[in-house]
């Protein structure tokens, strides 16, 4: 049976709730307990253009931004070294529904797949995917459906449009003798739904050239590349379409037609941070390496590095070493050493390949094991066992698992030799997997369910996350906003809790616009500071077509509007602290506007089961409220956070905010000192007879 890609999570709403991608391979991804589901603020701008839009370096271009809520821009935001505009001439900034830009890309910009948004008075959008290509740009001809009408380009070129359905789109491309071009569809790379196909005809009989096609090239994710040397000088005709003939505005792509090589993946796939690596590439022909410096940066995943003019890959960052297979290691003698904890990037260049690598296990410290190929866009599937030094298997891998993952905890001191084959006895120079042998110490992951909020300056807003434990650790996480100065706040998850509305906290004077950060978590273990960073996947694979293996990069980039919003609330808890068994209240405190005179309707977002609050609604014209609360007396001690989400008319339509959550410390009900009860009553003494 075939592995599955191990990129399976579950979307839940606006708020950040959750899973986590690792790339070392070493930690298990557990199931994670619901988050609460929060939909975004009906005010925020959302971005609907097109995957194909970009830019090349050095290159000024005018872009149109098309999506909700767009009118009052106060900045749009680029992931990639670029200077941004917005005109204001022809009322631009003023529709709802679209938005002119100027972007000026940096000259030294790499090649490769960056991100928008564009930030307004009452919002961040959603990321929508922005190309920067090296390679000139041709838009696309309206009228070249047909072999007849097919557009001229001249090599080399990028031409970007988008695919109608049941129709194809063809470019007409002069070849001369023994020249060797690649044609290349960018489609599901850049987040475009369309699943392309390429096909080569020739010009003056229109007929399909035999074997000129390209579907689902390897390690493309869908995608495809053509490589060809023309032996004749002529013209030829370049079809591209939509394999089951889909098609539509969105359903956008960059063909990419020059001499330039075509890279599957990276080889090796990891480098170690803070070092310099030569990179090579897997692939159908020989392409020289690239010297790459890997960055310290803790928060970055991978780097891209491309050959030559054509797109470039990803190379996986870690922080253990790492390392590239050295042939002959056909056989457990001749094992390449691979330190623990480390990587080494492996391939089957050559039928019945098997890779040996050489471990020197420890009594009783349990390992993982694991390797990696479809996340890191390979075909390659990994039968993975452990042998003892009298050459018996004593562990392996479970080819039916949907995580190419398992735990050996050796029994003896000694080295261990990890013999690697293809599962389907495959072999090529795509066929590449990365191999990494990690101790299973305590650890924890950190996942989020949404990447954007807003908040005014001198206020805030917050990012719901949930932690997982693992491999036995238990204690306290401390997350953080890790961004530009603008923006600041922190909250320590106690041991023994699994979710927190971390505050995402504003600079008093901050000027409105977008601004990109990450939620950082650290925590001690074994003596030793683990930092891990707060990821998305399934936002992310909304927003650009539903993508396999969605950039790791991007997984982790959140992003927040400074606003001005009509209306700001303020919670304040009374008392900060509550005895267990007693109630307090929450007092709310509300800022209107002059359009802002409904009733504010109050939302529990994170409210804990075993401290129940009553949500009463602000009304109409009044600015104070308070809401109760009752902690039980199973509530666990230490500050439990409550978030409340406010919406309002303005303006006939609803909008709304979520402040920064409000902490009640819940703390141990007092006991009453039996000698300082008040003292009974004595009997009264009894009347004499008389």
């Amino acid at each position: 049976m075939s592995r599955r890609p191990a990129w399976v999570f579950a979307f839940t709403g606006f708020v950040f709730g959750l899973v986590v991608v690792l790339f070392s391979g070493d930690r298990e991804v557990v199931a994670q307990p619901k988050a609460p589901v929060i939909v975004a603020a009906p005010q925020a701008p959302t971005l609907s253009t097109p995957a194909s839009l970009g830019a090349g370096p050095g290159t000024e271009v005018e872009i149109v931004l098309t999506g909700t809520n767009l009118a009052e821009p106060t900045g749009v935001v680029l992931g990639c070294p670029a200077t941004v505009t917005i005109p204001t001439d022809n009322k631009n900034g003023t529709e709802p529904g679209k938005l002119r830009a100027k972007v000026a890309v940096d000259a030294k910009c790499p090649a490769g797949l960056y991100t928008v948004r564009v930030a307004t008075k009452h919002g961040v959008s959603n990321a929508r995917p922005f190309v920067v290509d090296s390679l000139p740009l041709v838009a696309s001809a309206a009228a070249n459906r047909t072999k007849d009408t097919a557009q001229e380009l001249k090599v080399p070129c990028v031409a970007s449009g988008s695919v109608a359905a049941e129709a194809s789109e063809f470019f007409k491309v002069k070849v001369g003798t023994n020249q060797k071009l690649t044609f290349e569809v960018l489609a599901r790379r850049i987040g475009s739904p369309l699943d392309p196909i390429v096909v080569l005809h020739d010009a003056k009989t229109k007929r399909e050239l035999i074997d000129l096609y390209a579907d689902d090239t390897p390690g493309l994710q869908g995608d495809c590349r053509l490589t060809h040397t023309f032996k004749d000088a002529g013209e030829i005709l370049v079809e591209v379409r939509d394999t089951t003939h889909r098609g539509g505005g969105d359903f956008t792509y960059r063909l990419r037609v020059g001499e330039f090589p075509g890279a599957a993946t990276a080889f090796p796939l990891a480098a170690q941070r803070g070092t310099s690596v030569s990179v090579g590439f897997a692939g159908p022909e020989t392409i020289p390496p690239v010297k790459v410096a890997a960055p310290k940066d803790p928060a970055l995943a991978a780097i891209y590095v491309a050959p030559g003019a054509g797109w470039p890959v990803p190379v996986r960052l870690s922080d253990h070493p790492e390392a590239a297979e050295q042939e002959p290691n056909d056989e457990p003698a001749k094992a390449n050493k691979l330190p623990v904890p480390g990587g080494v990037s492996g391939k089957f260049d050559k039928a019945k390949d098997v890779d040996h690598f050489a471990i020197v296990g420890k009594k009783g410290q349990k390992l993982v094991i694991a390797t990696q190929t479809f996340e890191v866009n390979s075909p390659t599937e990994v039968l993975v066992r452990v042998l003892d030094s009298k050459g018996a298997q004593v562990a392996a891998s479970n080819p039916t698992a949907p995580v190419n993952r398992f735990e050996f905890t050796p029994p003896v001191d000694g080295e261990y030799v990890i013999a690697c084959e293809h599962q389907n006895f495959l072999s090529g120079p795509n066929e590449v997997y990365h191999l990494s042998v990690i101790p299973a110490g305590p650890d924890f992951s950190v996942a989020l369910a949404f990447d954007r909020g807003e908040a005014p300056a001198g206020s805030g807003s917050g990012v719901f996350a949930t932690v997982t434990r693992l491999n036995g650790y238990g204690g306290p996480v401390e997350l953080s906003i890790d961004g530009p100065p603008a923006l600041g706040g922190k909250f320590t998850l106690p041991a023994g809790q699994t979710q927190a509305f971390v505050p995402v906290l504003v600079k008093d004077g901050t000027k409105p616009g977008g601004y990109e950060f990450h939620v950082k978590a650290t925590a001690t273990t074994d003596g030793v500071t683990v930092t891990r960073y707060g990821t998305l996947v399934d936002v992310v694979k909304a927003g650009f077509g539903g993508m396999a293996n969605p950039p790791p990069e991007l997984l982790n980039r959140c992003a927040f509007a400074v606003t001005d919003p009509p209306f700001t609330l303020k919670f304040t808890a009374d008392p900060t602290a509550i005895e267990k068994g007693k109630g307090g209240k929450i007092l709310v405190e509300a800022t209107r506007g002059k359009s802002v005179d409904g009733d504010i309707v109050l939302a529990p977002v994170l409210i804990p089961p075993t401290a129940p609050a009553t949500v009463k609604p602000i009304a109409k014209g009044q600015t104070k409220g308070e809401i109760g609360v009752t902690v039980q007396p199973a509530a666990p001690l230490g500050p439990t956070p409550f978030v409340f989400k406010a919406t309002t008319k303005v303006g006939g339509k609803d909008y709304a905010v979520t402040p920064p959550p409000v902490v009640i410390d819940v703390i141990e009900a007092k006991k009453v000192d039996p000698k300082k009860e008040e003292p009974k009553k004595k009997d009264e003494p009894k009347k004499d007879k008389k």
